[in-house]
C-alpha cells in the first residue's frame, strides 16, 4: 500500500458563499478585454480562499477539486496546461501518416491490427511488435520535449487490455502496470501531472475507431463488460492510491454510444468502484452527450465529491466552423454578444460548482505562426476560467512530413521534401519561376533540424505519358541567413552534366541537353539551360548531393517551362536518401508498410522508425515560442468594433460597397465575398477607407458580401451580410446545405466527404433549425431529395413551410458521418415566396444538399 501524499480531504460545504464564489468563472471571462457586447450581468465575487500563482510557479503537490478550481495541497490554484499522448498505448492508426489505411486495407483500428498480426505471426510475435511500437513511439526523450514546452500535465489514453487479461477476465496481466508506472515515474521526475484516461473500455463505449475496435459499442448492453470496467477502475484506484503525480482518473473517453442518463448512472457506479479504494484522487466525469455536463446536475446530488467534468472542444474542426482566426476569436471571447463560447460553458460549470478538464482540443492545426498565439491564448483563457486543458496530440506523423501550416502533432516528422512542382493537367504550357509554380510554389524550407550538417540530395524529376519537353534554368538553393547558394551548375551550361547524376525510373530513353539555347522565358534571357525531352512515356531524374546545416532554412529559386508536351510533370525535391535506379522519389518522409503482406522485418522497421532519437523530427516552434514566453498572447486583446450599415450599389458589371466606420482601433477593413449566403466567404480586398468597388462581377450572379474592421492584432466581427441580387431560390432547384438564409447558432458547416466535395452542415441537436428562402411559381405537389448522412441513424427532422409540417424525414444509419444517401419525399408547397425550415427532432445527422423537383 502506498503512503498517502494527500492532505486531509475537506468535505464541500453548502452555504451562502457557495454560489458567490462560483461566480468567479463568469467574472473571469467577462474581465477579458476582448469580450464583445454587453454580455451577462457581472456579479461581484467573494474573494477566493486560495492563492493564484502565475502559471508554472505553483508547488508540485497532489491535486484536488475546490469549487471550480484545481488546487494543490498548499491551497494554491494550479493552472494545468498539457498534452495527450495519442497513438501510444491506445493506437489511432491515422496518426501514423495522417491519412487513410496507413497500415493496409481493412485495418482501421487497433483491434484489427492486432488480429492481423496474430493471424500472420502468432500471439507472442504480435505482443512483441506492439511492444516495439510502444517503446519507439514514446520514449524518455519525448518527456524532455514535453517539459521544455512548459506543459505540466499529460493525459495518457490507454485501453482496458493494457491492464486486464482478456483470456482471464477480471485478472491483471503480468505486465499490467509497466507502461503506466513508467509514465508516472518519468512525469514525476519533471514535476508533470498525469491524467489516466480510459480511452477504450471492454466492448467499446461507442462506435468510433478510437475506442480500439471500430463499430462495437457493446459496453452499454453487456452487464459483464460493465462489471469488468468497474473492476478495472477499482484495480487502478488500488494501485495509484496516494500517488500525487496522478492528477485524476478519466472514467471514459467520449462515450457517445449511450444516452445521457445511462452515462450518468454508470459514471456513479464507476465513481463508487474507485472510492472503495481511493478517496483522494479527482474522478473525471465524461461530458460527452447531447446534454453535456448538464446531464449530471450537481455531482454532490449523487454523492460524488472531488470530481471534475471533461468536455472536448475543437473550434474549427468536426463541423465546428472553419479553421481560422474567427472561430477561435468567437470561442475564446464569448462571441459577438458576450454570452456564448467559453462564457456559456463557464456558466454551466458555475451552476454545478465543479472544475473542468478540456481533455482534448486542437488550437494550432492549420494556422501556422498564428497557431502559436492562439494556443497560448487558449491555455491562458482556460486557466483564467480555472479550467485545465490537454491538447490532442503530442506526436502525429504525416506522409510528406514537415509542419506546413501546423499539423495535429506538436511533434512531427521532418519533411517538406517536394519543394516545387508544375504539371500539364493544371497548367499546360506553363512558363514560370519556381516561386510562381502552378501546382506547388517554392517557399522557404528547413530541411534538417538536427546538429551539424547533413548530406541531402536535390532531385529534378521529369516525366510524361505521351512525350516530354521541359526546360529548367537558373536553379539555386540559397541559405536564407546569408544567401549562400549550395547548388553547383544550376545554370546548366555546356559541361554542367558533370555535377548531376541521372537515374532511370521507367519508360523510353530521354535526352538531357545541358547546353540548350533557351533564349528568354519566365521574364529573363536564360542563355544556356537544361532541356529534358522524350518521344514517348518516360520518367527519370537527375540529382546532386548538397550539404545543409542544422536549423537553417533554404529557399529554392529558378524557373521552368513546358514546350508543348502533354500529360507531363516537372518536380524538384530535397530528400535525405540518395536516389536509386527504378525507385521513384515521391517526397514521402516516412516508410510505408502493409501489415497484410509486409515481412515481419519490414513491420519492425516501420514501428521502430518513429522513435524521436531516430526519426528526423520537428517541433511546432510557433507553439513552443508562445507557450514559453513570459508575455501573454496579444491576439484577441484589441478587437475593433463592428462595421455597420453596409450598402451595395449594383450595376451590370460593378458592385460598389460602402459602410459606416467601426469603433475602436481600426487600421482598415477587409472585404469578403461568397456565392452562398452564409458560408464560403473569401477575402477579396483590404482597404483603408470605408468603401470598395468590386468590378470583377457578372451581371447574372448574386454575390454576398460582408466587411470587417481590423488592426495590428485583431479583426472585428462581420458586418451584416448583404446580397447583390435575388436571394430566393426558384423551384425547381437544387440548394446546397450551406446556402441557408438563417440558422440556429449551434448549426455548423464543415467540408463534405461526398461526391463533388463542397460543404455540409451538421451539429444538429433537438430543436436546432436551418432556413432557406424559396420561390414557388405554382402551388402543388413536388418531390424533395435530401442528401443525408448519420453514423447513429433513426434520427429525424421536420420540413416546415408557413408553420406547417410538410413531412418528417427519418435519417438512417448511412455508415458514417460522411457516407451519404439520397432520400426522397413527396411534399405540397404553397405558391409564392416563403421560408422553408428544416427543424431537428433528434441530433447527430448531416445534410449536404437537397433538391426540389417536379413530380
Amino acid at each position: 500500500m502506498k503512503t498517502s501524499m494527500f492532505g486531509a480531504r475537506t468535505k464541500r460545504q453548502f452555504n451562502s458563499s457557495h454560489m458567490a464564489v462560483s461566480t468567479l468563472v463568469l467574472s473571469a471571462v467577462l474581465g477579458l478585454s476582448a469580450c464583445g457586447g454587453s454580455g451577462p450581468e457581472t456579479v461581484t465575487p467573494v474573494p477566493p480562499a486560495v492563492e493564484s500563482p502565475v502559471a508554472g510557479t505553483e508547488s508540485y503537490t497532489a491535486l484536488k477539486a475546490d469549487g471550480t478550481m484545481w488546487v494543490n495541497q498548499n491551497e494554491q490554484k494550479v493552472s494545468l496546461r498539457g498534452i495527450n499522448i495519442g497513438n501510444w498505448l491506445s493506437m489511432e492508426l491515422w496518426m501514423f501518416d495522417n491519412g487513410d489505411n496507413p497500415l493496409g486495407e481493412n485495418i482501421p483500428d487497433q483491434c484489427s491490427l492486432e488480429e492481423t498480426l496474430t493471424e500472420r505471426f502468432g500471439e507472442a510475435e504480435k505482443d512483441r511488435l506492439i511492444k516495439l511500437h510502444r517503446d519507439s513511439w514514446f520514449t524518455e526523450a519525448d518527456w524532455d520535449v514535453i517539459a521544455e514546452a512548459g506543459f505540466n500535465v499529460v493525459r495518457v489514453p490507454f485501453p482496458y487490455s493494457l491492464i486486464e487479461n482478456d483470456d482471464a477476465p477480471m485478472t491483471l496481466k503480468d505486465d499490467a502496470w509497466e507502461y503506466l508506472d513508467w509514465a508516472v515515474a518519468e512525469a514525476k521526475k519533471r514535476e508533470i501531472y498525469v491524467v489516466l484516461d480510459l480511452h477504450g473500455a471492454v466492448g467499446g463505449q461507442g462506435v468510433e475507431q478510437h475506442t480500439g475496435c471500430e463499430g462495437q459499442n457493446e459496453l452499454w448492453s453487456n452487464d459483464s463488460y460493465q462489471e469488468r470496467t468497474k473492476w478495472l477502475w477499482g484495480e487502478i484506484a488500488k494501485h495509484y492510491q496516494g500517488e500525487a503525480t496522478v492528477a485524476g482518473y478519466g472514467l471514459l473517453n467520449e462515450p457517445w454510444g449511450t444516452d445521457s442518463a445511462t452515462l450518468r448512472d454508470f459514471s456513479v457506479e464507476l465513481y463508487d468502484a474507485i472510492r472503495a479504494h481511493d478517496e483522494e484522487h479527482v474522478v473525471i466525469l465524461a461530458g460527452h452527450n447531447a446534454d453535456g455536463i448538464s446531464a449530471y446536475g450537481d455531482p454532490m446530488d449523487y454523492g460524488m465529491e472531488n470530481v471534475a467534468f471533461e468536455p472536448h472542444f475543437y473550434p474549427g474542426l468536426f463541423g465546428w466552423g472553419e479553421i481560422g482566426y474567427n472561430v477561435h476569436r468567437d470561442w475564446l471571447t464569448c462571441g459577438e454578444n458576450g454570452d456564448s463560447g467559453v462564457c456559456d460553458w463557464a456558466n454551466r460549470a458555475r451552476k454545478v460548482y465543479t472544475p473542468m478538464l478540456v481533455g482534448e482540443m486542437q488550437p494550432w492545426n492549420g494556422l501556422g505562426e498564428m497557431g502559436g498565439e492562439i494556443t497560448r491564448a487558449t491555455f491562458d483563457t482556460y486557466n483564467d476560467l480555472n479550467w485545465a486543458g490537454t491538447a490532442w496530440s503530442y506526436k502525429v506523423a504525416t506522409a510528406s512530413g514537415g509542419l506546413g501550416n501546423g499539423t495535429w502533432g506538436y511533434v512531427t516528422n521532418n519533411g517538406d521534401q517536394l519543394i516545387t512542382k508544375a504539371q500539364t493537367w493544371g497548367c499546360a504550357g506553363w512558363e514560370s519561376t519556381f516561386a510562381n509554380a502552378c501546382d506547388v510554389p517554392a517557399s522557404s524550407t528547413t530541411p534538417y533540424e538536427g546538429e551539424g550538417t547533413k548530406t541531402m540530395y536535390l532531385v529534378i524529376k521529369t516525366g510524361g505519358f505521351n512525350g516530354v519537353d521541359v526546360v529548367y534554368d537558373s536553379i539555386q538553393l540559397n541559405k536564407d541567413s546569408d544567401g549562400t547558394n549550395i547548388i553547383v551548375n544550376g545554370e546548366f551550361g555546356s559541361g554542367a552534366e558533370s555535377s548531376w547524376t541521372e537515374v532511370s525510373l521507367w519508360g523510353d530513353p530521354r535526352n538531357y541537353e545541358f547546353g540548350y539555347s533557351a533564349g528568354e522565358f519566365a521574364g529573363s534571357d536564360s542563355g544556356e539551360a537544361l532541356r529534358v525531352t522524350s518521344p514517348a512515356g518516360s520518367h527519370a531524374l537527375i540529382y546532386q548531393a548538397v550539404e545543409v546545416e542544422g536549423g537553417e532554412s533554404y529557399t529554392l529559386s529558378g524557373k521552368f517551362t513546358d514546350l508543348g508536351s502533354s500529360d507531363t510533370w516537372a518536380e524538384i525535391y530535397l530528400v535525405p536518401d540518395m536516389p536509386q535506379e527504378w525507385v521513384d522519389v515521391t517526397g514521402r518522409a516516412i516508410p510505408s508498410v502493409n501489415v497484410n503482406s509486409s515481412s515481419i522485418e519490414e513491420i519492425e522497421e516501420y514501428f521502430s522508425f518513429f522513435a524521436i532519437d531516430e526519426m528526423d523530427y520537428v517541433v511546432n516552434h510557433w507553439v513552443k515560442k508562445s507557450l514559453t514566453s513570459e508575455e501573454p498572447a496579444t491576439i484577441f486583446t484589441n478587437i475593433p468594433g463592428k462595421a455597420s450599415n453596409l450598402v451595395l450599389d449594383v450595376s451590370d458589371s460593378n458592385v460598389a460597397l460602402s459602410w459606416d466606420s467601426a469603433e475602436g482601433e481600426v487600421v482598415g477593413y477587409k472585404v469578403y465575398r461568397s456565392l452562398a449566403p452564409r458560408s464560403g466567404f473569401e477575402e477579396i480586398a483590404t482597404v483603408e477607407a470605408n468603401r470598395y468597388n468590386d468590378d470583377t462581377v457578372s451581371a447574372d450572379t448574386t454575390y454576398y458580401y460582408y466587411v470587417a474592421a481590423f488592426n495590428d492584432t485583431d479583426e472585428g466581427y462581420a458586418s451584416e451580410i448583404m446580397a447583390s441580387g435575388e436571394t430566393f431560390y426558384t423551384v425547381p432547384t437544387k440548394i446546397e446545405a450551406e446556402s441557408y438564409s438563417a440558422a440556429h447558432p449551434g448549426v455548423q458547416t464543415e467540408s463534405a466527404g461526398d461526391e463533388g466535395g463542397g460543404f455540409n452542415i451538421g451539429s444538429f441537436e433537438s430543436g436546432y433549425w436551418v432556413d432557406y428562402d424559396i420561390n414557388v411559381p405554382s402551388a402543388g405537389s413536388y418531390v424533395m431529395d435530401f442528401r443525408l448522412a448519420s453514423q447513429v441513424g433513426s434520427v429525424q427532422f421536420e420540413v416546415i413551410v408557413a408553420d406547417q409540417v410538410l413531412t418528417t424525414v427519418t435519417v438512417p444509419n448511412t455508415g458514417g458521418w460522411q457516407s451519404y444517401q439520397t432520400l426522397s419525399f413527396d411534399v405540397e408547397l404553397p405558391e409564392g415566396r416563403s421560408t422553408l425550415r428544416l427543424r431537428s427532432v433528434d441530433n447527430q445527422w448531416n445534410l449536404n444538399w437537397f433538391e426540389i423537383k417536379n413530380p
